[in-house]
């Protein structure tokens, strides 16, 4: 992989709501009489060369806001790993105590991340998958990471595993936001073309509630829903697509082919609807 040249952003929330306290923050090391053989402090993390950017007189956390008033604190090891017990304190006393650590954040989550999705392009999902990994574990909650990792256990016909992933993506309803309506879509994509079709309409409907307005959510729900058997909802979701814009080149097409193998819709009023509308088939 080329190496990141690019400007280091000072991200604390990957990919979620920006007011959100979210990323790896430090706290001074508490001093003590005592050092370790190396003279460093005990129980600060001592970096392991010159240039890592760790500085031995801090303790270093990942921070996630989880409620009005409360922030949940990880401490984390030389590794940049969790370690030990979670601790909670209020945010008054967080921005008294911890200082953001936009350097660190983006080196061991964000660009982590950006490493996966590019190998993931290349098709090399094992390496992706590691990525991802090393991400989720300081950032659980991670919408890209999850996303990502989600996304290759699919291409490694790692089913069970892309299942779960996405049953927790589901579930994670405050983190998401319209911004990431084309993660869901890929997903359906995906689901898709594994055919598991309920799996993928269930995505397209989130990806639909970030994005009422997108026709191309809908469209993707009528060919899932073609490929599954059920041609009456294919014909309900393509009039969804139709009724939000009618020049769609791809629906015109998809309308055309349903027509030309013979297909219309059962419901009176979904038939009417299309011979109003005039869609050449051709």
């Amino acid at each position: 992989m080329p190496k990141d040249t690019a400007t280091r952003p000072p991200v604390i929330d990957d990919g979620t709501q920006p007011h959100k306290i979210k990323g790896i923050f430090s706290s001074p090391a508490p001093a003590a009489p005592a050092t370790e053989p190396d003279g460093s402090a005990p129980g600060a993390i001592r970096p392991e060369t010159p240039d890592d950017g760790v500085d031995p007189g801090k303790i270093y956390w990942f921070a996630s806001e989880c409620g009005p008033d409360t922030v949940v604190l990880k401490r984390l090891d030389a590794h940049f790993l969790p370690t030990g017990q979670q601790a909670l304190v209020n945010r008054e006393t967080f921005f008294a105590n911890y200082s953001l650590e936009p350097d660190l954040g983006y080196r061991y989550v964000t660009q982590r991340i950006v490493r996966g999705d590019w190998y993931r392009k290349q098709d090399l999902q094992v390496e992706a998958k590691i990525e991802y990994q090393l991400a989720l574990r300081i950032d659980e909650e991670n919408i890209r990471a999850n996303f990502g990792l989600g996304l290759a256990y699919l291409a490694l016909n790692q089913l069970d595993k892309g299942r779960y992933v996405f049953s927790r993506l589901v579930d994670m309803d405050e983190s998401f936001e319209e911004a990431h309506k084309h993660l869901f879509n890929e997903f359906g994509i995906a689901l898709r073309k594994k055919k598991l079709f309920d799996e993928a309409m269930r995505y397209y409907g989130r990806a639909a509630e970030l994005s009422p307005g997108d026709e191309n959510i809908y469209l993707n729900m009528a060919r899932a829903m073609f490929e599954k058997g059920d041609v009456e909802a294919a014909f309900a979701h393509l009039k969804k697509t139709f009724e939000i814009n009618r020049t769609v080149g791809e629906a015109k097409a998809f309308l055309g082919f349903l027509r030309k193998k013979g297909f219309e819709a059962g419901d009176p009023r979904l038939r009417q609807f299309f011979i109003r509308l005039g869609t050449d088939p051709k």
